[in-house]
């Protein structure tokens, strides 16, 4: 059992790596990284980076939790891995003091991880250190992700009319239609399986520097994620601004001028007052998978 536990340990040390590669890209739009905390004065590189290491022990027991209960039905797993994410969720906020840096992420994670480890428990020769996964290995973990959730929109927000205190995520929904992290795992993390991980597997076999094609990556998942903290920041003008003028930096900046176009473009996100930090947790989870097929 150690050598299984040490195995499903590599797996979810893969999301502690995905977390840090996207806090590491720069120059990240309106997002914290290397240079600067964005449109951000509450949070920093080290905030962001206490918090990946409060969150990596129960990394761990989501994956491990998935292995263990991969025979019980997908809800009840469900709430197994979000009473872990829930405790999560507390170390988060005691290592930043309060501050929200991975609220979203850990709630995505703690879905994808628990698959990793169910599916890997029906794989077991996926564990081996040679082979990596498919698409159609991540395309499954995903759909199993959505199996876990497919009640959730319904348990969570349809009866949020009767409640005096909302979510941000709650009120978006009420007012905008917008799902966020709960959306994305229902539908399988379509985002991911259907746009991200298919652009980022295209743009890696032409183009050999892995900062510009991450740099292209995020421009593109902010060109059309649905993005509760840019909305919440922005409002829906703001938010479609954003998309569209992400478009239009992807579409007509070569690789050479990436960089310095990308940091012209953060410095008008921080004067707007706008971060995209659905298109950075999304990147993130692009990342993990990119890893597991050792594609990055």
């Amino acid at each position: 059992m150690d050598t299984i536990n040490e195995k499903l340990a590599h797996f979810s040390s893969l999301a502690v790596k995905a977390l840090l590669y996207e806090l590491a890209l720069t120059p990240k739009p309106g997002l914290v990284d290397r240079h600067d905390t964005g449109a951000h004065d509450d949070m920093d590189f080290y905030t962001f980076t206490d918090s990946i290491i409060a969150l990596y022990p129960f990394f761990r027991l989501y994956i491990q939790t998935g292995w263990t209960y991969r025979n019980e039905q997908p809800e009840q797993l469900f709430h197994r891995l979000r009473t872990l994410g829930l405790k999560a969720e507390s170390a988060m906020f005691a290592a930043t003091l309060g501050i929200n840096t991975h609220k979203g992420v850990n709630f995505s994670f703690a879905l994808l991880l628990g698959a990793t480890g169910a599916y890997l428990a029906e794989h077991p020769d996926l564990l081996q250190e040679k082979t990596h996964f498919s698409p159609a290995d991540s395309q499954a973990v995903c759909s199993l992700a959505a199996d876990m959730t497919k009640q959730l929109l319904v348990e969570d927000l349809s009866h949020l009319e009767k409640k005096t205190e909302l979510t941000h995520g709650e009120r978006l929904f009420l007012e905008h239609g917008i799902k966020g992290p709960r959306g994305e795992a229902a539908s399988g993390y379509a985002s991911l399986t259907q746009k991200a991980l298919p652009f980022l597997r295209q743009k890696l076999s032409k183009e050999t520097d892995k900062n510009t094609v991450q740099l292209q990556l995020l421009l593109y998942l902010m060109s059309f994620v649905e993005d509760g903290n840019l909305i919440h920041r922005g409002g829906i003008r703001a938010w479609k601004e954003v998309k569209k003028e992400s478009k239009l930096l992807l579409e007509s900046t070569s690789s050479k001028d990436l960089v310095s176009q990308m940091a012209v473009y953060n410095q008008k996100l921080i004067e707007r007052q706008l971060s995209p930090g659905g298109a950075a947790d999304l990147l993130s989870l692009t990342f993990y998978f990119a890893f597991l097929e050792k594609i990055l």
